[in-house]
């Protein structure tokens, strides 16, 4: 392979997250470990090149609207979670509850609820009553409204069954099976999942035969499911995508098509309509499968998934560097941790379990677990924390 000094730091730029600048120019012989890399993710190397300098980062001086960053791996006792991912986790006041996932590859774990004292940073399992689901799962979605838990996933068994809508009071440790698999929205795995103070939003994902696109919201008082507006063909099936809900919106970013994609979306729900925006900035190198997290106004994406692995879930895929903020006012990216910067920050990874929370007073990103890029599993919990003007 001849590269160029300058052409090796351009290439671990991508591999950090970070896109190509535009005047970049690499040369591969047969042997090259990064054609061979292209080759192992199934990419030829001009389509990969090509890839890799469409995400052309896009000069922006403005000064940033986020205050200082806060990051750090977060003490852990007790009988935890560990090694795992595909799984899922949310915030209910000074509790994180982690539900679900896998060790080896699409071979759930078990089907304990596992709660994190964030006053004691001990783990333990959860005592539970009530409609409690019989199948351990994987690939499984959850959010949290007051002091409720709300799952919709899949269940897995040597039938690979899936099980419906369900919701977990965490004042009185009771499961309720909300909606049975028939009376819900498609049974699916690798799903979105966001919730505002009414409404509980599931997206996408990937049901027993095909990719989705569909938005559905499951309204806490009337107890109904209703079919949002279905998103215009420009707008592809997908999973691993981020759904958060900012000031009202239901904003759809990235995710898995076929391929990685890099558009961005909004729903409203007021006016059931869905809208595409042209995004500018640090912007990320299309990915799915990342942590994401609200703070403020923004939508804050972490590491992910930039090019399938030929074996599909089996495989660890290739997977990218980078923490990345969206101002959904401006439109704006920003890169958050920059190149060179000293700060705490855990190794590359996609398929963890994330949830916007708050840890010692501030707001932020909390990850537990995830696939590394050795396809191993990680069982961390770590915090990313944002002051958002």
């Amino acid at each position: 392979m001849v590269v160029r000094q300058r052409e090796g730091e351009e290439a671990e730029r991508l591999h950090q997250g970070y896109p190509l600048k535009p005047d970049i120019k690499l040369e591969f012989t047969s042997t090259g470990r990064h054609q061979t890399r292209a080759v192992l993710h199934g990419v030829t190397t001009s389509d990969w090149l090509a890839q890799a300098q469409a995400a052309v980062e896009q000069p922006d001086s403005s000064v940033s609207d986020l205050g200082p960053k806060k990051s750090f791996n977060v003490e852990q006792k007790g009988e935890g979670p560990g090694l795992r991912c595909s799984h899922a986790i949310a915030q209910v006041g000074n509790k994180i509850y982690s539900f679900g996932g896998e060790l080896s590859p699409n071979q759930p774990i078990d089907k304990d609820l596992y709660v994190f004292d964030l006053e004691t940073r001990t783990w333990s399992i959860s005592p539970v009553t009530g409609d409690v689901p019989h199948l351990s799962c994987l690939g499984v979605r959850m959010v949290s409204v007051g002091s409720t838990i709300y799952v919709f996933g899949e269940s897995r068994d040597a039938s690979r069954k899936y099980y419906g809508f369900y919701s977990f009071d965490t004042t009185k440790n009771v499961w309720k099976l909300l909606t049975l698999v028939e009376e819900g929205p498609t049974p699916r795995s690798f799903h979105s999942m966001a919730a505002d103070d009414k409404n509980i939003y599931v997206f996408g994902g990937v049901s027993a035969t095909e990719r989705l696109k569909n938005l559905d919201a499951y309204n806490i008082v009337d107890q109904m499911w209703v079919q949002c507006a279905t998103p215009g063909e420009s707008f592809s099936i997908r999973g691993g995508a981020g759904l958060e809900v900012v000031q009202g919106k239901v904003w759809m970013v990235y995710g898995f098509n076929g391929c990685e994609v890099d558009d961005v979306h909004y729903y409203d729900p007021v006016e059931d309509k869905w809208t595409q925006v042209e995004t500018f900035g640090e912007k990320p190198s299309a990915r799915s499968v990342f942590a994401s997290a609200v703070v403020g106004k923004h939508i804050v994406l972490f590491r992910g998934e930039i090019a399938m692995d030929p074996l599909a879930h089996v495989g660890p895929g290739q997977l990218a560097g980078g923490t990345f903020a969206m101002n959904t006012e401006t439109l704006k990216w920003e890169r958050l941790d920059k190149l060179g910067e000293e700060e705490e920050t855990p190794n590359i990874r996609g398929w963890s379990a994330s949830t916007s929370g708050t840890i010692d007073g501030k707001k932020g990103l909390v990850m537990h677990g995830g696939k590394a890029q050795t396809n191993g599993r990680f069982d961390d919990l770590f915090f990313y924390g944002i002051d958002s003007a």
